[in-house]
């Protein structure tokens, strides 16, 4: 790997502070004006090489900048760059929520944690000084290509900054045109401009996994030779697992209250009958509560005091006891995920445990493939998802539905569903995975 000298690099964070400094007094931005001003100065630096062969590129760099969930999705693309450039050094830069479980990354030679998580600024200036400073870490590799599967608009100017001749991403192909305005508004369109080969999100699959590929299939024309996931933990947690479940009984379900975004919680009172009406089938069964933060403790202390027996004899509550890769040794060893839509049902779907989620996502809404739960359903895994079979009215008539489908900031949409529908998707799923049917059903 070839490094840059340290006067090349403080050329180009020169050139950027100084178009910094033009921006703060004019308050203005202009693209091709930002084009025109910084292409020469990498091109003084020695970046932009355009005489090195595709196929000889040595330096590789992948950014992740969302949540763990999202970084799940992208370990096979990490780990089939790897595979296409078997001698590259890997650079991976990553969100903090993800930085524990691209750790012990096999495929990276380094791992860069993105650790301000300035993505979602919404003043400009501010932004581009970020992403100009988080820069001067990736500017000491001559990087020849750099892939993203963008969430956020500081990840496009990253590609831009760091230095790389060949910038792959994507866009979404109805983003409507804007610009930025005095109050400091993220341009979001100029990302469609910042990078070299570029391509429409969902024109080559609906799924996350599937878009993350798409970098590979339709950019570098190289087959895609493994779609599977995977989740980096070493012998020593596994080991952790398996003392911690060496009494559990037969079955053991992992479950799982808490996620981001609260109108995804569904009601813990509800979990804990869920549990009774399983126990009542196979007495046996263990229960392992994953999760961390806050409302997952008061989801854990609900179920508690909701179901005080059952907690005491057939429940081994985690929460906040043990890291991401900790609980996907866990998830490894149970029989099913039940929960709701978190990064840790990501994880267990990428350990082959089976997934059972309750969503928030309504039956009669529109189902496409920009909705969470189409786009960010259970991977390669025997699943079950369970929606509520209407939205609320105060969902119902806000048109275009979101992402999630539910508006609220609460728990709204998902407090419908009964257990007794959860229940009948349990017995559904352990059908399923009798056989081996690893297709995505949705009840209601």
């Amino acid at each position: 790997m070839s490094r840059v000298p340290q006067k090349n690099i403080d050329a180009v964070v020169n050139a950027l502070e100084e178009f910094h400094n033009r921006m703060v007094e004019t308050q203005q931005f202009n693209l091709q004006e930002f084009f025109n001003f910084m292409e020469p100065k990498f091109a003084e630096a020695g970046y932009r090489d355009t005489t090195t062969p595709p196929r000889c590129r040595s330096n590789i760099l992948i950014i992740h900048d969302c949540g763990a969930g999202d970084f799940v999705v992208q370990t096979g693309l990490i780990r089939e760059v790897r595979r296409i450039y078997p001698e590259a050094y890997i650079t991976l830069m990553v969100s903090p929520v993800a930085f524990e479980l691209a750790e012990h990354c096999p495929y990276a030679d380094e791992i860069i944690p993105n650790l301000k998580q300035f993505a979602f600024t919404q003043n400009f200036i501010e932004l581009y000084k970020w992403c100009a400073d988080l820069s001067k870490q990736l500017l000491k590799n001559r990087i020849d290509v750099c892939y993203a599967v963008a969430h956020n608009p500081c990840t496009p100017f990253l590609m831009y900054m760091c230095g790389a001749r060949s910038r792959v991403s994507h866009y979404i192909a109805d983003e409507k045109e804007a610009t930025w305005c005095q109050d400091g508004e993220v341009p979001v369109p100029y990302s469609l401009q910042l990078a070299t080969n570029l391509f429409p999100m969902f024109a080559y699959g609906k799924h996350a996994v599937d878009i993350c590929f798409s970098l590979l299939d339709h950019t570098l024309h190289s087959p895609v030779a493994n779609r599977s996931l995977e989740i980096w933990y070493t012998a020593f947690e596994m080991n952790i697992a398996k003392s911690i479940l060496e009494n559990a009984k037969q079955k053991v379900y992992a479950l799982t209250m808490g996620g981001s975004g609260l109108n995804r919680h569904y009601p813990p009172e509800k979990y804990a009958r869920l549990l009774e009406i399983i126990l009542r089938e196979d007495p046996t069964a263990t229960f392992v509560i994953l999760g961390a933060g806050q409302n997952d403790l008061i989801s854990a202390e609900i179920v508690k005091n909701t179901a005080p027996e059952i907690y005491e004899k057939h429940v081994i509550d985690l929460t906040n006891r043990i890291n991401y890769r900790r609980s996907a040794a866990i998830l490894s060893l149970c029989d099913m995920y039940i929960g709701n839509d978190t990064g840790t049902m990501h994880v267990a779907a990428a350990v082959k445990c089976p997934v059972l989620l309750v969503s928030c996502y309504s039956a009669n809404f529109p189902f496409s493939h920009n909705v969470s739960i189409s786009k960010y359903r259970p991977y390669l895994v025997p699943s079950v998802v369970i929606q509520p079979k209407k939205a609320l009215p105060e969902c119902e008539i806000n048109e275009p539905y979101n992402h999630w489908g539910c508006r609220s900031m609460k728990p709204h949409c998902i407090t419908q569903i009964e257990p007794e529908t959860v229940y009948s998707g349990f017995k559904l799923l352990n059908q399923r995975i009798a056989e081996k049917n690893i297709e995505t059903v949705y009840i209601s």
